[in-house]
């Protein structure tokens, strides 16, 4: 993507959840209250952001609003339930901001092959092992053989990285999309998401 110039370096201030490892849009965040009075928290994880500025590398999303929203247009079926499709169809209506992909304020990460002083963004590198594990890149029978999935079942709270970020990069490098994303609800233990990031995982 890169060589390809869909990625480019800028710079980037916003509030970010370290529980999400993400950069959060202002309108997500919600008021803390009690000992968070005052602070804008993670809906999520129900705690502070904290508000970072570094100088990061860029995948160009914004770029991919309407070829999204035609593809959706045209598979009706790509996301479900259709309260998920709903939520993307309008989230991709309102405008796409780039996407940050690198971070360059810690080095613990896989290194940019461009650039030794960034890390690959966790998001980006967790979505591009759906094809390197089976062989882009390395094994061109396997990957033919086993690329794209037919499903990928979700949980509801990554369903933007699967529905929009994930197939505007393999638009971007002219690659097949999944057949479908399936948002699935959480698993909840004392009326809480269980995850790993809240000790209930």
């Amino acid at each position: 993507l890169y060589d390809k110039g869909e990625i480019y370096k800028g710079g980037y201030e916003g509030p970010y959840c370290v529980g999400c490892e993400e950069y959060k849009l202002p309108g997500d965040l919600i008021d803390g209250e009690g000992e968070f009075d005052g602070q804008k928290l993670c809906p999520i994880h129900k705690k502070p952001v904290e508000l970072l500025k570094e100088e990061n590398y860029f995948f160009k999303l914004s770029e991919y609003g309407p070829k999204l929203l035609e593809f959706y247009a045209a598979n009706p079926g790509f996301i479900q339930p259709e309260s998920a499709r709903n939520e993307v169809v309008n989230f991709v209506e309102q405008g796409l901001q780039d996407l940050s992909i690198s971070r360059s304020t810690f080095d613990w990460g896989v290194p940019v092959p461009w650039d030794d002083k960034h890390v690959i963004y966790v998001w980006v590198d967790a979505l591009l092992n759906y094809a390197t594990a089976v062989g882009y890149g390395a094994n061109q029978e396997k990957f033919d053989g086993t690329f794209p999935a037919n499903v990928h079942l979700i949980g509801k709270d990554i369903l933007r990285f699967h529905s929009v970020i994930w197939p505007a990069m393999l638009m971007a490098q002219g690659l097949p999309l999944p057949g479908k994303v399936v948002a699935n609800g959480w698993l909840m233990v004392g009326g809480e998401k269980m995850s790993k990031s809240n000790l209930t995982g």
